[in-house]
């Protein structure tokens, strides 16, 4: 056989690093999850309970924001924080649940300057499940009234003029609670759930209209392409997406959407046996990434980077500290 006959040389490996680590390289003294990128693959966003990742010794709760720069490898804290934070596209703003004067809120961080807003609702409405535009501008969250009749509500609040509007529809006389929003990059576009009936629906809030994307079964929502053009979804039979555009569906049995890429053309799904595949949609063709757990935000533009949590001790060489990991696995 010729060298022009012979087999082409298989692409290599993907590279797979441990995120949740302090900037030195220390393991973290405890377990790390709940995973996001922004597009551009610059920041990463998780949660840890570990209190060795930064310097900082400020009190802390049972679990805390962080944020790496994927540059330099500087771990950033937020030191108020109840919930895993999500993040704008360049880093800089951060959204993610706090104590407020009387309930839980969601907060936004500017992360360059240290100012810090409370959003959502009156002093005692609790908002929760913050999602931000690329910008960091426009901020998705659910709000819950404090009266118990009152239905959860979508609200998007818009940092530059500081006001909010609700996005969120039900059918006439509904009380059912909307949840689970997800905004695209630009935040025209919102989806969310209606608990009730397990419907999904998604606002254009540019035009002011409303499109239900389920296929008529109680369906969970997972998140909202970045372009805002794919929906991902989980119903009964499992992992299901659709092209708003085109109306274009795809469905995998038996398994469960965890991310979409940012340009809707890649899913990232769990199989039965919790093994993370990322699917191009177009053609079917998948990369195993590993074993764990990933979440809405887990992959970075063009679908190159994957973040993802796991508790396996073999994924990258030296993990000693018995406890669940931030990964990020970046194809080559």
């Amino acid at each position: 056989m010729t060298a022009a006959q012979a087999a082409p040389a298989a692409p290599p490996a993907p590279r797979v690093e441990r995120v949740s680590v302090a900037a030195d390289g220390s393991e973290a003294n405890g377990g790390s999850g709940a995973a996001s990128i922004t597009a551009s693959g610059s920041h990463i966003a998780f949660s840890s309970s570990a209190t060795n990742l930064t310097p900082d010794t400020a009190p802390r709760p049972q679990s805390s924001a962080h944020v790496r720069d994927t540059g330099t490898g500087q771990v950033t804290r937020i030191k108020s924080s109840l919930s895993a934070p999500v993040i704008s596209g360049d880093g800089r703003y951060a959204a993610y649940t706090d104590w407020g004067t009387h309930t839980v809120k969601v907060f936004l961080t500017d992360l360059r300057t240290g100012e810090r807003k409370q959003v959502g609702g009156a002093s005692k409405d609790s908002s929760h499940r913050p999602a931000l535009s690329a910008d960091g501008r426009y901020l998705a969250y659910e709000l819950r009234p404090q009266h118990p009749a009152d239905p959860h509500r979508i609200e998007v609040y818009d940092r530059v003029t500081d006001t909010r509007e609700t996005v969120s529809g039900a059918p006439q006389g509904s009380t059912h609670d909307m949840t689970a929003p997800s905004l695209s990059a630009d935040g025209r576009y919102v989806a969310f759930r209606d608990a009730g009936s397990g419907e999904i629906w998604v606002r254009d809030r540019a035009k002011d209209t409303l499109t239900r994307v389920d296929d008529g079964t109680a369906t969970a929502l997972v998140q909202l392409s970045g372009d805002g053009r794919t929906v991902a979804m989980n119903s009964a039979d499992g992992a299901r997406l659709r092209d708003l555009r085109t109306g274009r569906t795809w469905e995998i049995a038996g398994a469960e959407a965890e991310a979409v890429s940012p340009d809707g053309r890649h899913v990232l799904y769990k199989d039965a046996g919790s093994t993370l595949r990322l699917r191009k949609l177009n053609n079917g063709r998948e990369t195993v990434v590993g074993h764990g757990v990933a979440g809405p935000g887990a992959i970075g533009a063009k679908a190159r980077t994957v973040v993802y949590s796991s508790p396996d001790a073999d994924v990258v060489p030296g993990d000693t500290n018995g406890v669940n990991d931030v990964f990020q696995w970046t194809a080559r």
